[in-house]
């Protein structure tokens, strides 16, 4: 009977080890009390892919690889700071969160879970992760809510700010800054410019030449942060924004210690309106036949003439900026009324736009309650911000074969 019971034993750590092999595989790290594992890892990795429209491959797994595990682990840090203060939520108040970030009926919870299994996707990874979110948000509510407090004072001043700004330019820029290694040593700082522009030259982006050649970098910002109001600049940067066009890299300028090259990325004048676009979309599934169009034969205030057997255009009236894909508006807002896009390469398809005319729709300004709405978003959003860095800062992390 021993020998029976010892072989059934045995039996059984061999199954259990199968099934825990392909489902734990091994540890890639540990979050305080908790594991993260290579399987967690991996369906992760196989969910942010499917989010991203990425094929899953090497390549593109590898590409997320970090950034997935970096959520991965607040994750394990938001489920244990809500479990440490109690938080729970009930399995109707999941599907209800479920349903709301992927659009679908509570009704169809069971339709839902049946499409990502065939997606090839672990149902319960993909609920563990709903699960962690939603007790996050039900702590950051009970923590957060009660203290904070928007005033009459502060929302008087964010309307008194806005109806000063009214109508005045606002810029989106990057600079790079060339500084002197001593006040006589211009030629050293010189040599270094003159190496940057020949490897603008060569198709080398402002961007990623900054980070190498800037003494400061340019820092990754959040595109709300990067918007300077015309009133808030010295009167030569003003000037020199004012004469750039969108994308348009200004000449060297001297500084007090150097010198410094300034790219406009973006200009907006403040005011209460939406821009509208009218163009005419030339498009082809084949880069080279976008370049036997004849483009003075296209008119704006005329009919599209005959193109191409694989060439199309479209007449595309009053689109409102926010409605356009950002590909297809960054060459937009780099383009003269009446002048040609620059070629756009976008899902396979090659296009060029001319535009035609810009329009500005008048909106309603944001009411008191409103006002007072993003006043509280922001306010709880930077205490989330703060709360979960300091999570992360004191949480005992520990990487295997990282």
């Amino acid at each position: 009977m021993r020998k029976l019971s010892l072989k059934f034993i045995i039996l059984f750590l061999f199954s259990y080890s199968v099934f825990a092999q392909e489902k734990f595989e091994a540890l890639v790290a540990t979050v305080n009390s908790n594991v993260v594992t290579t399987y967690d890892l991996s369906q992760r990795i196989k969910l942010a892919l499917k989010s991203l429209q990425l094929e899953d491959n090497i390549k593109n797994r590898d590409s997320v690889r970090e950034k997935v595990l970096d959520l991965l682990i607040l994750e394990k840090i938001k489920k244990n700071e809500a479990t440490k203060n109690e938080i729970s939520h009930s399995d109707d108040e999941l599907v209800q969160f479920a349903s709301i970030l992927y659009n679908f009926p509570k009704e169809d919870f069971e339709k839902f879970k049946m499409y990502i299994e065939e997606e090839k996707i672990d149902v319960d990874i993909l609920l563990e992760q709903l699960s962690s979110e939603l007790l996050w948000k039900k702590l950051l509510r009970e923590k957060f809510s009660s203290i904070i407090t928007i005033s009459e004072r502060e929302i008087n001043q964010v309307i008194d700010d806005e109806e000063k700004k009214q109508g005045k330019v606002e810029y989106n820029f990057s600079e790079i800054f060339f500084e002197n290694t001593s006040k006589n040593d211009l030629e050293k700082t010189k040599k270094k410019i003159d190496k940057f522009l020949a490897l603008l030259d060569q198709g080398i982006s402002f961007e990623t030449l900054a980070k190498k050649f800037s003494n400061t970098g340019e820092q990754e910002l959040n595109e709300s942060l990067t918007w300077t109001l015309e009133d808030n600049l010295d009167s030569e940067m003003k000037e020199i924004l004012s004469k750039l066009k969108l994308g348009e890299i200004s000449q060297t300028i001297k500084t007090k210690n150097g010198y410094k090259i300034i790219k406009l990325k973006k200009k907006r004048r403040v005011g209460n309106s939406k821009v509208k676009y009218s163009f005419i979309k030339i498009s082809s599934m084949f880069d080279d036949s976008l370049g036997s169009v004849i483009k003075s034969s296209i008119k704006c205030e005329e009919d599209i003439p005959e193109l191409p057997e694989d060439v199309t255009a479209v007449k595309i009236d009053d689109v409102i900026s926010g409605d356009l894909s950002k590909i297809f508006l960054d060459k937009i807002e780099k383009t003269e009324i009446n002048s040609f896009s620059e070629i756009i390469n976008n899902n396979n398809e090659f296009s060029f736009i001319k535009l035609c005319r810009i329009d500005e729709s008048k909106l309603k300004p944001p009411n008191r309650d409103q006002i007072e709405n993003k006043l509280y978003a922001e306010r709880f959003n930077q205490l989330a911000n703060t709360f979960i860095a300091n999570l992360r800062k004191n949480a005992n992390i520990k990487f295997f074969n990282k």
